[in-house]
Formats: structure tokens, C-alpha cells, sequence
């Protein structure tokens, strides 16, 4: 028994250590940046420069440049007017995808699903919504039981010539997910079975932060801006 106490005992070592405000050293020391993109704390680059290795982030060469990803959930860290007293960030979250042969590895296909659970990360209720770009789509919102919706937006019927701004809906997030999956339904036989072909159209799905505007979403766009929150992380024992 002692010695299991004494195991335990090192187990919390890093818990017992931690000074006594988590923001007193990366907050005041360290004004880090990588691309355009200011890293806010907790979140840092540099060791002692993020609170815990939840808020690691990593600046990744990609093809339009330098970007910051929060290393342990692999999401691009955007610009955002949050501070870290307001525990959320803006990210760039992946749309799901129908019908949209050329997106290639960037895009996905119905359904498809996002996952923070394990994290102390999570999508908020209150700074996001649930979108969808298309035409003659019912779009469908799930927990990752793929049961019971908890959200729907059904896209209008189109009869424009094809273009990247195409006509969307929203939806109301009622709670808060650490996952989530989405999926999309052709419903044209139902709305006006004479525009079947538009069935076979491009059509997405994502979660959406308010400070993002559907009309500024394009069927193009394979990440959208998104915000997490986090739940308080007093411990970590990675």
C-alpha cells in the first residue's frame, strides 16, 4: 500500500509544482506569431510559452504558407479578437462534402465526423452554428450515434447557373459537443421533382462561428471558421 502511495504521490508531482497563476509566465514573456497569425496565450510555440501541452501549437509549412495548428487536436489556429480570458479560440474546422469530385483529399463524404473527445477542447453552443451551402439538401446535424439529428437546415431549390455561391441555410447548436457528425440528403424529389438534377450537385455541411456570415461561405471552401472552448485543465500527465 505504501508504495502505491508513493507512486501516486509522482503521479501529481506536475499538478503540485504548478505556480500559482497559470498565466503569470506565457502570458507577460511570450509574443509569439507564426505566418500572420498571433499566438494568444495559453497557447504557445515555444516551451513555457503555453500553458500545457494541450495548448502546444505547431507552425506547419502548408501550400499557402506557414500556418499554427494546436498540435495535440491537429486544427489550424486562425486569427481571433478572443482573449484568453474568454477560454475560446477560432479554428479552422472541415467541411463535410457530397457530391464534390474535385475537392480531392481535402474534402470528405456524407457523413463524416469530428472528434475532440479525450481533449478538454470543445465546439460552443453559444459562438457557433450549424451551416449548409447547396441546393434542394436536407442538411442533418448528429451526436456521433448517427440516430437522432439535434439540428436540420433545408437548403431551397436552385435554378441559377451552377457557381460557387449557391444558396445555404443555418441552425441553432442546442448544446455543447466535443463530437459530432453531419450528413446530407437529397430532398429535390420532395421540394420540386423537376429539378432532380440539382441532386447531383456540390452541396457541404459544417459548424460555423458566428463571427463568420453564411453569404461569405462558398461550396469551395474546405474549412471554415469555427470556436472552441475549453474546460479548465489543471493537470496534465501526458
Amino acid at each position: 500500500m505504501g508504495i502505491r502511495m508513493v507512486f501516486y504521490f509522482i503521479l501529481q508531482l506536475p499538478c503540485l509544482i504548478r505556480p500559482t497563476s497559470p498565466f503569470e509566465s506565457g502570458e507577460t514573456r511570450c509574443k509569439e506569431t507564426c505566418g500572420a497569425v498571433a499566438i494568444p496565450y495559453p497557447f504557445g510555440i515555444k516551451t513555457g510559452c503555453y500553458y500545457n501541452s494541450w495548448f502546444r501549437v505547431t507552425c506547419n509549412k502548408t501550400v499557402n504558407g506557414t500556418k499554427p495548428f494546436i498540435t495535440r487536436i491537429n486544427m489550424e489556429l486562425l486569427h481571433s479578437r478572443w482573449s484568453f480570458r474568454d477560454n475560446v479560440v477560432t479554428v479552422n474546422n472541415p467541411v463535410t462534402y457530397l457530391n464534390c469530385d474535385d475537392k480531392g483529399n481535402n474534402g470528405t463524404t456524407s457523413p463524416s465526423s469530428v472528434n475532440l473527445q479525450g481533449s478538454p477542447f470543445f465546439f460552443s453552443s453559444e459562438h457557433n452554428s450549424f451551416g449548409s451551402v447547396g441546393c434542394g439538401y436536407l442538411a442533418m446535424f448528429f451526436r456521433n450515434n448517427q440516430t437522432d439529428p439535434i439540428a436540420l437546415c433545408l437548403q431551397r431549390g436552385c435554378e441559377e447557373p451552377i457557381s460557387s455561391k449557391l444558396a445555404g441555410c443555418l441552425a441553432t447548436v442546442p448544446e455543447n459537443l466535443a463530437s459530432y457528425t453531419t450528413a446530407l440528403k437529397s430532398m429535390t424529389d420532395i421540394i420540386s421533382p423537376w429539378e432532380k438534377e440539382f441532386s447531383k450537385r456540390c452541396t457541404s455541411a459544417f459548424m460555423l462561428g458566428y463571427s463568420t456570415q453564411l453569404s461569405e461561405i462558398s461550396i469551395d471552401m474546405t474549412h471554415v471558421p469555427a470556436t472552441l472552448e475549453w474546460n479548465p485543465v489543471n493537470c496534465d500527465l501526458e
